[in-house]
């Protein structure tokens, strides 16, 4: 499981987390092996019915991903680690969000063709999506270069209830989780993204728009590895249903070192994002 790193000194001193290595993990599955036949099956399923599918058809599938995504983000939410924060969004202010975010998918997903999935890329596709005023100071395009830390509104460095890796530790874990992404690998793919969303959460490489990125990241790992061939899964949707749940989930990781709770509400996750009954109108009018 992770480590905590003492940082500085006196009253300046704090405690940052250092993840373990994903490829270091020895993960068993056995326990979940129908559970990862049912979802296989269901995005099977979709990327089959969504290879039919017009360019049209899947730039309106993306940009309502890039809407639900920036629904998750915005408002009154539980930050990546259980930790109520609220955000006072304007609607219009969202749907322009929304729209650069889309933007940025289509970006990346083209961007697949020629580069693997790298902090280049990831760079590239934050820069895109962070483009309204609010984030001139937040370094869009940029891994930060300063701690970050979560917990209640208006805390500090010193009284925050998660500091992510700061500094080398922060540039390591990078390093560590681009191998794993694209490492030939005997575990399998569905396995595999649960594991590379939750550790790119944990690593928070920028100031914001960290859950939005990480999110876009697991669409381009599914991408990379043929489980689907177009961006057509809506998975942002389920999270935002279930958004309290996906925040505790992560948060669970980091505190018991254990990983099979988070794998299993991915899994879920992706198979009610291709059956769920509130989003499967939706799937079959584009499909």
């Amino acid at each position: 499981m992770g480590t905590y790193r003492k940082r500085l000194q006196g009253e300046a001193g704090y405690v940052s987390f250092v993840p373990a290595p994903l490829g270091s993990l020895e993960v068993d599955t056995s326990c979940l092996e129908g559970l990862i036949k049912e979802a296989e099956n269901a995005i099977a399923r979709l990327d089959t019915a969504a290879s039919s599918m017009t360019e049209a058809e899947v730039s309106e599938i993306i940009r309502k991903e890039a809407g639900d995504s920036c629904r998750l983000a915005a408002g009154k939410y539980f930050s990546p680690f259980g930790l109520s924060v609220t955000l006072d969004e304007k609607e219009d202010e969202e749907q322009v969000e929304a729209t650069h975010l889309a933007e940025a998918i289509a970006y990346a997903v083209e961007a697949l063709e020629a580069l693997p999935i790298s902090g280049r890329l990831l760079k590239n596709a934050h820069y895109l999506m962070c483009r309204s005023p609010r984030y001139e100071k937040k370094y869009p395009g940029e891994f930060r270069t300063s701690p970050v830390w979560l917990g209640k509104e208006g805390c500090t460095l010193k009284d925050a209830s998660f500091i992510p890796p700061t500094d080398e530790d922060m540039t390591d874990a990078f390093s560590e989780l681009e191998k794993f992404i694209n490492m030939e690998s005997d575990l399998n793919p569905l396995v595999r993204a649960a594991l590379v969303h939750y550790q790119f959460e944990v690593i928070h490489p920028f100031i914001d728009a960290n859950g939005r990125t990480g999110r876009l990241l697991n669409t381009l790992f599914l991408l990379e590895n043929r489980i689907i061939r177009k961006p057509v899964l809506r998975w942002s949707h389920i999270l935002w249903k279930y958004s309290d749940r996906y925040y505790a989930e992560l948060q669970r990781v980091h505190e018991t070192g254990k990983y099979d709770d988070w794998i299993r509400f991915f899994l879920l996750s992706m198979k009610e994002a291709v059956e769920g009954s509130d989003l499967f109108s939706s799937v079959i009018k584009y499909l």
